[in-house]
Order: structure tokens, then sequence, then C-alpha cells
């Protein structure tokens, strides 16, 4: 793409903003290099790149990125044949090194929905061994350590027992008789790499030695004494085979990193191509730009899209949202758009919006636009925009326009994108608007796409006749006298330059003399027209608002949709948990209810207390399968104190006691007995019953129903039946006696062989409904007959 256009696009400068968020000069030089990309393919795997590290970075966090040092003056010198890299230099590498480690580790934890990030962390070499053996060789501080090598090693502690020996035989001769008077002070420093001694200067003859320099007051000299002069050559000696050993050292790890430069150059350049990707991942957190639909068919349709610039600049000074987002759409039918309207509407911003959005596009770069905006990649990308006189090739601004569309009309080829500021203007009005009229033609056949902005009426009536063409205008307010920066497409704008100029303070005088050279035909003409156009820009905002409503009830029902599918997924799992639920509560049930015919069956119990445990079960069951009554249906269940009720699980009818509790339960009399039971558990009696009255007998209590409740008899014969046919009769005739106040009843059971009899007496001396047993009277039967009192 010509950087003439990316210049009036003012991409370098967005360029420059993005380079704000990268962390190393390889991220920043990867920027600078930007171009956008006209292949599809390539610019879809950009794109999903930065959605593939924004997903990423949402999990792990920013990649740790720091320690990327710049090697390109190292790199440089390491081309030069017997070059040296020092330690210092050893450790830059080193610094690199472990950033490519730690961004491989990083990059580790993408899975196999970040397919291109896993390319970026196969495509870093590893380069662990060097980084080894330079760690082993040099410390963090830049010395050559002691393992460096076997060699250097062993010359070291030469070089410390050499040390320790001049430092004893100085010492021994600190204390000699002759060095008492002469030694200025029993230090030991040393002078030209030797070690020395200080003595006095008026002492210099009374011993033998080497003077190697004295002090500024020249009282005092540095003296080598004969018994340490081979001791220190030694020394020198050694210090030359360490320096030679440790230049040795050093071009051993040069020529390591030097064996490696190409693989060092490569990693550098992927972690530039991946500090540019965080970069671009930033720069959508802060600007909540997000990457748009990538489509092939020719359209581009940017919902609330801000420009860039205006928006780091408003962002800086009032905050994200001073920035008035545009509606921008190119479609087959309407590919150019002739945009006019009032100056300082925002026409040129509109603009450029467009251009610097498509080249941000195909440069992978997310968008500040809405979720739903959809782009296409075009072949190429033209614009003209501003001044562009050239004083040095001798051009007119309208010469210089001229050049420049005749320079784009020749490379038009493909799927373009053209966009041309103020056509036909800077030279006489009615032969600019032909040439513009017929410029525009020229582009409608090349099937280009793209935005013009002018002022001329000729333009806007052929945008308004012409297929492929449509006008659109940037909305002025009439009461206020000031733009909207906003765009009503299929209307033509009025440029409104007297009222503008009015606005920005020009003197009414002249305003006065601009109308009187319209004169009253052209005024009433100008005034008409801007009625018109200001009529169609209203109908256009109507248009727009009920496409935007449209839209949000469309948006709504996808919104809808979703929620009802997510739901009904909910209902499918709960109803499956349910189901799974009530099966695993009936098998435990099932083996619950087995266990206690076991024990029946084998006597383990009696059967009054296994029949207890039974109905106990039951009711659990009962309780856990069926569901509920919800809080609706027992506000629907009214029931007043008195009411006559019906009990469907005990087949009796009462009467309403008391007001729920705090549970809801009711109290419920029925007979004698008194029954907590919830409201889903109870039947309302049909309207028009008549209420029973509630009192207070000589047991807990009981209820007066306006009709008797049905009592067969208070004895029951059992003779001939089997105790597993005979005891549930009991049972029931029990239940029955207390619901009916009954305080006594007999059991008659014969004499026989006394089974039967003797049966009946263990379950019922366990039960819990019975207070006392005794034999019938004569008149009873005697033995024969078991009466059993009731517990009040």
């Amino acid at each position: 793409m010509a950087q003439q256009t990316l210049k009036a696009l003012e991409f370098p400068q967005l360029i420059r903003i993005l380079q704000r968020f990268t962390r190393s000069i390889w991220g920043r030089r990867r920027l600078a290099r930007l171009q956008p990309s006209s292949d599809f393919g390539e610019v879809q795997i950009l794109l999903q790149e930065v959605e593939e590290l924004s997903d990423l970075t949402a999990v792990e966090g920013p990649c740790p990125f720091e320690g990327c040092l710049d090697l390109t003056p190292i790199l440089k010198r390491l081309v030069a044949p017997g070059s040296l890299l020092l330690s210092e230099e050893l450790n830059q590498i080193v610094a690199v090194l472990r950033l490519i480690s730690r961004v491989q580790r990083y990059l580790r934890g993408a899975t196999d929905r970040h397919p291109h990030l896993n390319r970026y962390r196969q495509r870093l070499r590893d380069l662990s061994d060097l980084k080894k053996a330079i760690q082993v060789a040099i410390s963090p501080y830049g010395l050559i350590l002691d393992q460096a090598s076997e060699e250097l090693c062993r010359l070291r502690a030469e070089i410390s027992t050499t040390r320790q020996q001049i430092n004893r035989t100085l010492h021994q001769l600190f204390g000699r008789v002759e060095y008492r008077e002469v030694l200025q002070d029993q230090v030991i420093s040393q002078r030209n790499g030797r070690y020395v001694i200080p003595i006095k200067a008026d002492f210099k003859g009374k011993v033998t030695g080497i003077i190697h320099d004295q002090s500024q007051s020249k009282a005092t000299l540095f003296f080598e004494p004969f018994e340490i002069v081979n001791i220190n050559n030694s020394l020198n000696l050694l210090f030359g085979e360490e320096k030679r050993e440790e230049e040795r050292i050093l071009r051993h790890l040069t020529n390591l990193v030097r064996a490696q430069y190409e693989v060092i150059q490569e990693d550098l350049q992927i972690l530039g191509e991946f500090d540019a990707l965080q970069a671009k991942v930033a720069y959508a957190e802060e600007f909540k730009a997000r990457t748009p639909t990538l489509i092939r068919q020719g359209r581009v349709r940017l919902k609330q899209a801000r420009h860039p610039l205006l928006l780091y600049r408003d962002r800086e000074e009032q905050g994200f949202h001073a920035t008035i987002p545009i509606d921008l759409e190119l479609t087959p039918s309407e590919r150019f758009l002739v945009l006019s309207g009032a100056n300082t509407g925002g026409k040129t911003v509109t603009l450029k919006t467009l251009g610097l959005l498509c080249v941000m596009v195909q440069c992978g770069i997310p968008l500040p636009v809405a979720e739903g905006s959809e782009v296409c990649i075009f072949d190429a990308i033209f614009a003209d925009i501003g001044d562009t006189q050239n004083l040095a090739q001798n051009l007119s601004t309208f010469s210089a326009h001229i050049k420049r569309t005749a320079d784009i009309l020749a490379k038009l080829q493909g799927r373009c994108l053209v966009l041309l500021d103020e056509l036909g203007t800077a030279t006489d009005p009615a032969e600019g608007g032909a040439l513009a009229l017929a410029l525009l033609r020229a582009l409608g056949r090349t099937g280009a796409y793209g935005v013009a902005t002018t002022h001329y009426h000729l333009l806007k009536a052929f945008a308004h006749e012409e297929p492929g063409f449509a006008n659109v205008a940037v909305l002025f307010d009439d009461r206020t006298q000031k733009p909207l920066y906003r765009l009503a497409y299929g209307v033509a704008g009025p440029s409104n330059a007297l009222s503008i100029a009015r606005e920005l303070g020009l003197p009414e005088e002249i305003i006065a003399e601009a109308e009187r050279q319209i004169g009253q035909e052209g005024m009433q003409a100008l005034q008409q027209l801007a009625r018109c156009e200001a009529a169609q820009q209203h109908l256009a905002q109507r248009e727009q608002l009920i496409r935007q409503e449209e839209e949000n009830l469309r948006r709504q029902e996808e919104k809808l949709a979703v929620v009802r599918e997510k739901l009904e997924q909910e209902r499918r799992q709960l109803l499956d948990e349910g189901r799974q639920a009530m099966v695993k509560a009936i098998r435990q049930a099932e083996n619950e209810f087995k266990d206690i015919l076991t024990r029946l069956e084998d006597r383990q119990d009696s059967w009054g207390r296994l029949r207890q445990e039974f109905t106990t079960k039951q009711r659990q069951l009962h309780k856990r399968l069926v569901p509920k009554a919800t809080a609706v249906d027992r506000q629907e269940l009214s029931l007043a104190l008195g009411q006559k009720v019906f009990l469907p699980a005990l087949g009796q009818t009462g009467v309403v006691a008391s007001s729920p509790d705090k549970e809801g339960r009711l109290e419920i009399l029925v007979g004698a007995v008194k029954i907590r039971l919830s409201s889903d558990e109870i039947k309302e009696v049909r309207a028009g019953d008549e209420l029973g009255r509630i009192y207070r007998g000589r047991w807990h209590g009981g209820v007066e129903l306006p009709e008797t409740a049905p009592w067969q008899s208070s004895s029951l014969n059992i003779i001939g039946l089997r105790v597993e046919e005979a005891l549930p009769l009991v049972d029931r005739l029990l239940d029955q006696a207390v619901l009916h106040g009954c305080r006594q009843v007999d059991i008659i059971h014969g004499i026989g062989a006394g089974r039967l009899q003797q049966a009946v007496r263990e379950h019922l001396r366990g039960h819990t409904l019975v207070k006392q047993l005794h034999h019938g009277e004569q008149g009873q039967a005697g033995r024969g007959v078991t009466v059993v009192e009731i517990k009040d």
C-alpha cells in the first residue's frame, strides 16, 4: 500500500500509539514495519492470533516480558571474525535467553483452542545449553568464575598461595630490627602490580630493595624488598596466565554464541512479533477495541466506530465516551457514498475513520467499534485527503489533486477502496463540479468502493440517481447551529456556509453583504433547499432510529432465545437428576421394605413395631417423591378456623383447629385425635358445607361435626385367621377407635391352641396406642376375648 495513503490516513501516528504498549525494542521495530495485507487468509490469522492471546491473557495474565535487551550492537560485533564478547555482553545474551524460556513456558498454557499461539512456541528454538554454558562461566555481576575451567581454577589457587607467601614474608620483615625504624607504617599495598611496603624517605639506604613510587609529600617511599622480588615476579607471571585463560574462556563462549547467531536472530524476530501481538491485545483492552467479523463479500459495516486518534486524544483529556461514534456502511448495491453537509461537521474525520479502520483490520489490529461490525478485505486502499500542494514539483493544489486522482484511476484493480476529500475543488466551481462528476462516473465503472466529500449540488443529485452510489450527510442542528457528528444515509446535507460563518464570529455586515450578493431569489432558493434537505435529514434520522429499534428488538429476541435454550437445558438436566434421585430413593426403599419383611418372617420384632417402621419409611419415601406444594398452591388453599376438611391419606374428615405455623402446617382435629399436616395433605370440602364446632372434652380435644362420622363396630372377630392376616386387622381397629374417640375395643380370637391369642397379646403389649390389656368377662367368652383399653 502506498505510503502516501498511509500518511494521509495518519497510520504512522496510530503505530506510535501502539508502540506505547510494547515492552521491547524488537516489538517496536516490528510495529514500525507493519504493513496492511490484502490476503484474506493472512488477515484472518492475524486477527485470530489477537483473539487467542486475549483469551490466554484472561486466564494466565500477561506474559512476563522483562529483560528483552537490545542486542543489536553485540550481534553486529559478533559478525566480525575474531571478535570477542565481554562478560557483561554475555550476561545480556543470557538475559534474552531467559526471556525466551519464560515466553516458552507461558505459551505452554495454550491449548487446542490456541493453534496459532502454539506455533509461536514451536518456532522459538531451545537455547538452554548455551544459556547454561554462559551461566556456569560468568557470574551475574560479570565476573569469570573459577569453575569456568580447570586451568583457571588451578591458576587462581596458585595466585592465592603466592599472595599468602608474600604476606607472610612481609610480616616477617616487619619484625626485623633493621625495618623497625625504617617503616612508615606496617601496611602492605601495591604499586605497578607489585606488592610494596611504605618506608620513610630519610632511611632509603638503610634497607635493600626496589623503590616503585613515592607519596605526594615525598615523605614516604613505596619499597619492594629484595626478599619478595622473585615472589612478585612469579605472581605477575601467574596473573598473565590467568588473563590469557580468561580470554580463552571468553573466546570459547563467544564462539558458542556465534555458532547460534542465526538462531538467536530468529528468536529475537519471533519475540518482536509476539511483543507486537501483545501490544495489539493491550491496545484492545485499553480502548475497548474488538476484532470485527471478516467477510469475503464486498461489504463494510462499522457500528459505533470511533476514530482511533481522536479516541486516544479524548481519553487522555476527557474520557473514552467523549469521542462521538458513527455508523459506516458500504454494500454492493451502495458501494460509493457522496458525503455532504456543513463545514466542521466531520466529513473529513468520517473519511479518515473509514480508511484507517480498514487499514487496521488488514494489519490485524482490533477496532474501536461495537459488536456486529463486519469488514471485507480490499486489494488496495487509496486516499487523497487534505492539501497536497507540491512546491517542489511546481504543482498547485488543484493540479496535485488531479495528478493524485489520475494515479488512483491507473492503479485500480480488483476490489479497491477510494477516499476523496473535496473532489473538484480549488478551481472554477462549474468546471470543478463537471470534472468531479466525470471522475465519479469513471470510478463507478471500475466497481470501486469509496467515499467522496463534496459541497456540489451536482454531485449530490448524481448520487441520488446513479446505481451503486448513495448520498450520506453529516447532521447539523439548526437550533444550536452546531454539528451533531452523526451520519444520515440517503440524504444530502446543506453546506450552511453563512450560518457557520455567523456562528464563528464573522462580522454581521459581511454576512449581510454575502446575502445581498446571492440575491433575494438565490436566498429563497437556498432556504428552500435547506428546508428540503433538513426534512430529508429528519426523515433519515427517524428511519435510522427505527432501524436501531428493530436491531435492538432483534438482539433482544436472540438473547431471549439463548435464555430459553439455557432454561430448557437446565430443565432437562433437573428432570434427569430428579429421575435419578427418584430411582435411587425407590431402590433404597425397596431394600428397606424387604428388610422389614425379612424381620417380620423371622419374628425378630413385633408386628406393631415393624408396621410403625414401615409406615415411617413409607411416609419418608412419599415425602421425597411427591413434590411439595409451592407457595402459590398454599396461598390458593384458604382455610378458616373450624372449617371442615378431608384428609385423603386417612380417608377421614376433620376440622381446622389452628392457624398455620412457621412451617405452614395446620392442626387438624379428627375425632379425639390432633394431627399436624401441611396444606398439600389437606383437601377443602366443597363450598356450602357447614363448619364444625371445636370443643375441649375429657381427652385432649375433639370436634363435633354436623353429621356423625361412620363407625362400624368396636369389636373384631379374627377366629380362623392366620397371625399375619389378623395383626393388620387389629391395627386398623385401633386406628379407627382412636379416630372415633372410642376408649375400649374387644378382639375375639378364641382359645384353640392359643397361638393366635399369644401373637395378638405380644403385638399389643408393644403398641403405642394401647394403655392396658385384660381378658373378657364371662359374658364376653372369658379367655377367648382380649379387651384393649386405648390411651388417652
